[in-house]
């Protein structure tokens, strides 16, 4: 069955220029699908081809959930392409503007960073990464960024774009969930290998079985951002905050933007402490670790027991109200 092929991007004009050539090179349809085509449609709106169709090529706008318009088909039946300018890839992971100026309150489009992060999903979501742009770039600056995107996606294939069929030529990875390509979650499965290597580009796993301080991580954070431990470009996984006991929620950063959310509520059989998955260039592992190993809590501060905790500063974001099951402290 032939693939509807997916393009992707934060660089608009990069992306649409991309869309167009592969869709006229392989004489196939062009589908412009934008975030008000979403909003319209709860089901999956890429166009499921039949078997004497020709497969469309389908132009995600830059403020499309990627995860409802791809990830819901579990990558079986998509091509997903990001496009990537590499003039600005890396400031594009970096950059802490909102993915839409004009969303309302309550939408993550307007979240310090979306766009950074909407940038990481897609390198995380895609099938293939392309870059674009390249001839302008030093050969250096294009290993860096070619491993990063790697390191970022082990399973994607990864080139220097010249023309849509070259690009599309190379036998791809379709096995398995989507949401499994990021090499977050293959490093804590144990099976991150990226394709593409540099000496300055480096994945890290942390691990603590104690919940974190919620201020003395604040603090932490703040030096990561500042560089602390090398620059921090992309990391996620899950953690647990000691003063909000029994919810174990989620860790996501890119470039300067944070967001931990709560994943549910537990009784403390998932493990008490922290999964997370760091990318970037010129890392310090020791460092990294001292610097969130101290905002874990202390022998007596974990001997306190969750009702202790609950009283701990807090200067960490709210969440929406989340009913936590509190593990005895004798446990």
């Amino acid at each position: 069955m032939p693939r509807t092929i997916a393009i992707m991007g934060v660089c608009a004009p990069e992306r649409r220029t991309y869309a167009e050539r592969t869709a006229v090179t392989l004489t196939r349809p062009l589908h412009l699908l934008r975030y008000a085509d979403l909003r319209v449609s709860h089901t999956l709106p890429l166009p499921r081809p039949r078997a004497d169709d020709t497969a469309s090529v389908v132009d995600l706008g830059t403020d499309v959930d990627l995860i409802h318009a791809i990830a819901a088909r579990g990558g079986s039946e998509i091509e997903a392409v990001c496009v990537v300018d590499a003039r600005h890839m890396i400031g594009d992971l970096l950059d802490d503007a909102a993915l839409s100026a004009s969303a309302t309150p309550g939408d993550t489009r307007g979240d310090v960073g979306a766009r950074a992060r909407q940038a990481a999903l897609a390198l995380e979501l895609a099938t293939r990464i392309v870059w674009v742009n390249w001839e302008q770039v030093p050969t250096a600056a294009l290993a860096v960024q070619m491993a990063l995107a790697s390191h970022l996606n082990p399973a994607a294939i990864v080139r220097l774009s010249r023309d849509p069929v070259s690009d599309l030529r190379s036998a791809a990875t379709y096995e398995g969930e989507i949401l499994e390509r990021a090499g977050w979650v293959r490093a804590l499965n144990g099976e991150h290998d990226p394709y593409m290597r540099d000496n300055r580009v480096m994945t890290l796993r942390y691990e603590q079985l104690r919940p974190f301080h919620p201020a003395r991580l604040s603090a932490a954070l703040d030096r990561l951002d500042a560089g602390a431990a090398g620059r921090l470009v992309r990391s996620a996984g899950f953690c647990r905050l000691a003063s909000r006991p029994g919810i174990l929620a989620r860790w996501e950063h890119v470039g300067s933007a944070m967001w931990i959310e709560p994943l549910g509520t537990d009784d403390g059989r998932m493990g008490m402490g922290q999964e997370i998955v760091f990318t970037g260039l010129d890392l310090s592992a020791p460092k990294l670790a001292h610097v969130l190993d101290h905002a874990a809590l202390t022998d007596d501060e974990l001997a306190a027991g969750p009702s202790a905790w609950l009283a701990f500063d807090d200067p960490l974001p709210a969440w929406p109200a989340v009913g936590s099951s509190i593990p005895d402290a004798t446990d």
